[in-house]
């Protein structure tokens, strides 16, 4: 029986928890309003944001620019079909191939759903051109998504556990060591390497640059793609336009999704010609991706970081979360194991202290942050957070852990 009056009978926490499936482990917040990198919660508290909605709101929170790219939008055209041509998504395809090293793309509405496309493109490349295998080689620690197919590329057992069986053709190797993968890519069973530049969910595990050239040499060689995922890393957040620029090499296809719309969903895959060419009409699709009014936000995101001086205002402070980290492991040095940070993204593993115990505390002082793996407090504010803001949370967890000690 529907009860049209429920809204006003119980508060944001007690809806969620009668009516929507208990798949997240949730912190005691309802939040309901966000501006720059501040969000509120629904008592008008106010949070400094370390988080971004898991690394999406590289711009903030109410960002004008991008709202008014949507309100325009909104009043021109929503939705239509991927049998029609659009100006927005003609638009920010051209912006992503002009500044990386791809020459296509294909639109998708999640980081799932352009891991999903990149092993099908994948697949279907070594079917019509390389003739290699079907089986794809990822890394241990590693993390693609939640459908089977971006599950099962996902070197975690934690994410595996109920759900199997998953798909075959994974093999999972230790990442940032080239030893197995070296014998692997010899196999003709392989048709591809996916990994991620810097490992987000595993706990910012930042790929040596030796390693990720020597991969790029050893796929070459042996006529293997190398897929970069890099929905979480990518798009200004290691202080580079894209995470793989960091690295002096180019992939053949790579991941992207996160930021790109300013917080709507979305997804890229995004190839060089070559490979591009293994799809043709009908092998995929999407009825959403592409949309363009996800596509005219996202025009507006990429035209912001695109801005001189942005990508290096990142790397500045990337430089200084970083000083700042490590002066805070030097006065903790029995709580805390390592820091490591790139760009505007940051972990703080601690020996033997529950990272979602410290996330919480933190809340109780009004900073929001991610707890990744079991031990370890990820960092991911908005690009535009300011220098001044940094040093209030490096006092807020040194004032936590001087509690704890």
């Amino acid at each position: 029986m529907r009860d049209d009056n429920v809204g006003d009978k119980m508060n944001i926490k007690e809806l969620t928890n009668k009516y929507i499936m208990n798949t997240y482990g949730r912190f005691d917040l309802a939040l309901v309003k966000g501006d720059g990198v501040t969000l509120f919660d629904e008592n008008g508290k106010s949070y400094i944001d370390f988080a971004s909605g898991i690394a999406v709101n590289n711009l903030g929170y109410n960002n004008k620019v991008i709202n008014s790219a949507i309100m325009e939008q909104l009043g021109k055209l929503i939705h239509v079909s991927n049998y029609f041509y659009t100006e927005p998504q003609g638009l920010l395809a051209e912006k992503l191939c002009r500044n990386s090293f791809a020459d296509k793309v294909f639109f998708c509405n999640s980081g799932t759903e352009s891991v999903e496309g990149a092993i099908k493109l994948a697949r279907i490349f070594a079917k019509k051109f390389s003739k290699k295998g079907h089986k794809i080689i990822t890394m241990q620690n590693s993390f693609h998504g939640r459908t089977f197919g971006a599950l099962s590329a996902t070197g975690q057992q934690k994410y595996h556990n109920g759900f199997e069986p998953l798909l075959e053709g994974f093999t999972y190797v230790k990442f940032n060591d080239i030893t197995d993968i070296e014998n692997l890519v010899k196999s003709q069973e392989y048709c591809a390497v996916i990994v991620e530049p810097i490992q987000g969910e595993g706990g910012v595990n930042i790929a040596g640059k030796d390693y990720i050239k020597r991969l790029r040499e050893l796929t070459f060689k042996n006529d293997i793609l190398l897929i970069f995922d890099e929905v979480q890393v990518g798009l200004g957040r290691t202080g580079k336009l894209f995470a793989y620029m960091n690295f002096d090499v180019e992939p053949d296809i790579m991941t992207l999704a996160k930021p790109l719309a300013g917080g709507l969903p979305i997804g890229a895959v995004l190839a060089k010609d070559e490979v591009a060419g293994a799809f043709e009409p009908g092998n995929h699709a999407s009825t959403f991706g592409g949309g363009p009014l996800v596509l005219a936000a996202a025009n507006a995101f990429f035209d912001e970081i695109m801005k001189d001086g942005f990508l290096d205002d990142v790397l500045q402070k990337g430089d200084y979360i970083s000083l700042k980290l490590n002066d805070l492991k030097a006065e903790f040095p029995k709580l805390i194991k390592d820091i490591r940070t790139i760009g505007l993204i940051s972990a703080i593993e601690f020996y033997d202290l529950k990272a979602r115990d410290i996330a919480i505390k933190l809340i109780e002082n009004g900073f929001l942050t991610t707890a990744v793996q079991d031990k370890v407090l990820r960092l991911t504010p908005p690009l535009i957070i300011a220098k001044n803001e940094i040093d209030l949370i490096i006092n807020a967890v040194s004032l936590v852990l001087k509690n704890i000690t």
